[in-house]
């Protein structure tokens, strides 16, 4: 039987040296958190202002390289609760965790187990990232939307709660001054046969002057009432006018339905009785 041998194509070849670099990538991940957890050591002995002079005379790395191992180590050197299964950092590279830096500590164990980090790229994996973080934004922007269309919904039913207990205290009012009309109304009618009595028992000329004080007594009343009911109306109407503008700025359609019906009764309402 004859041997059969591979041929060492450059394809072949490729793969050997990209399983390589994964390979080593790997072990540079390992070493970085175990660098890292020295940084952090160090970080609190060495002098307040003597951090960044250390780093470049001691170990000839920039602030930023040490923050970035430092990171690491905080992030992946000991297992955590929102990654049980620490095997899973088995498949992460050096460059990879770095990348994933970016996704939520708390979510970033369920990010890893969904991907297949030995075949990505660099590129594929930041991608897969970006679009994680913007599919995120877009989540919560969603929700916020939600909460304040609920604060709005509230707020409207809390106005026309508001426009309710107007109107209901309008109606009393109404109630209050016809009752008062009613009571006026006999008073004048007593009035009326007292006057009639004392017609009977004074002579004319005091019956007269009677007569005018009685007059004058009933225009001053239904005066009175004129006014009050007027300024009850002003108030109210002012009340109303605050209150839609106020609904105009949350609701501007709805806000233009009252707007239009109030116009329309207004109106009709002059067109009938004035």
């Amino acid at each position: 039987m004859e041997d059969v041998s591979t041929e060492r194509t450059p394809l072949l070849i490729a793969a050997e040296i990209n399983t390589i670099k994964r390979q080593v990538s790997k072990v540079l991940l390992h070493n970085a958190i175990e660098i890292g957890c020295r940084l952090a050591e160090a970080k609190g002995k060495v002098p307040y202002g003597e951090w960044g002079r250390w780093l470049e005379e001691s170990v000839s790395y920039s602030q930023r390289t040490a923050t970035n191992l430092i990171r690491l180590f905080e992030e992946y050197g000991t297992p955590q609760p929102t990654l049980p299964d620490w095997k899973a950092l088995a498949k992460v590279s050096y460059t990879q965790g770095l990348i994933l830096l970016g996704v939520p500590e708390e979510e970033r164990a369920q990010f890893i187990a969904e991907l297949d980090l030995e075949s990505m790229s660099t590129r594929e994996l930041q991608k897969a990232v970006q679009e994680r973080n913007h599919a995120a934004a877009e989540r919560d922007r969603a929700l916020q939307e939600n909460t304040e269309l609920q604060q709005a919904l509230v707020d409207q039913k809390d106005q026309i709660t508001k426009m309710s207990g107007k109107q209901d205290n309008l109606r009393n009012k109404v109630d209050e001054l016809t009752l008062a009309k009613a009571k006026s109304e006999a008073r004048a009618e007593q009035l009326s046969l007292d006057l009639q009595s004392l017609r009977q028992d004074t002579s004319a000329q005091a019956v007269n002057r009677m007569s005018n004080r009685l007059d004058e007594a009933y225009h001053k009343a239904r005066a009175n009432k004129v006014a009050f009911l007027y300024e009850s109306l002003d108030r109210t109407f002012r009340e109303l006018l605050w209150e839609l503008k106020e609904f105009a700025k949350q609701e501007p359609e709805s806000y233009k339905v009252y707007k239009d019906k109030l116009v329309d009764f207004l109106t009709k309402s002059l067109k009938a009785n004035m």
